[in-house]
């Protein structure tokens, strides 16, 4: 138990509470700036409730019958990917249009775009979940 004098120890015994703190505020702050100044007049929302969690992907569409549509045709300043189990949603991912484009072109690049939908009139790009975190700047693998 910690004594009086500390405000939190950690496993290794460090008092990292004050720069941990710090910085929280930091990134909580700069999420409120997101939701208060920054343009999202509009969001686009996609669910996905179980190929997700089975391939490990997310499924992001770009073109319906020969046309661009989904992440090619948003004008959503920011989309919203919703991860869904059982009806109940597990973690809203969401992403600046910009930076899922980026993406979804590095899948296509890397041979995980695919034809499918309703009657196979969609191309989509399969995101690998372990590729959202990687840097589009280094060519998601």
């Amino acid at each position: 138990m910690p004594s009086d004098d500390q405000k939190i120890t950690f496993a290794s015994g460090s008092k990292k509470f004050d720069l941990q703190l710090a910085q929280a505020l930091i990134d909580e702050r700069r999420l409120a700036d997101i939701f208060e100044f920054c343009k999202i007049e509009k969001i686009e929302l996609k669910s996905e409730s179980w190929l997700w969690e089975r391939s490990g992907n997310i499924c992001i569409e770009y073109e319906c019958n020969g046309e661009p549509s989904g992440i090619a045709a948003t004008e959503a300043d920011y989309w919203v990917h919703e991860l869904k189990r059982d009806n109940a949603t597990l973690v809203y991912l969401m992403f600046p249009t910009k930076r899922l484009k980026e993406l979804a072109r590095a899948a296509i690049r890397h041979g995980r775009g695919r034809i499918g939908g309703d009657g196979k009139r969609m191309k989509v790009a399969l995101i690998p979940l372990s590729d959202i975190l990687r840097d589009c700047g280094n060519d998601v693998h």
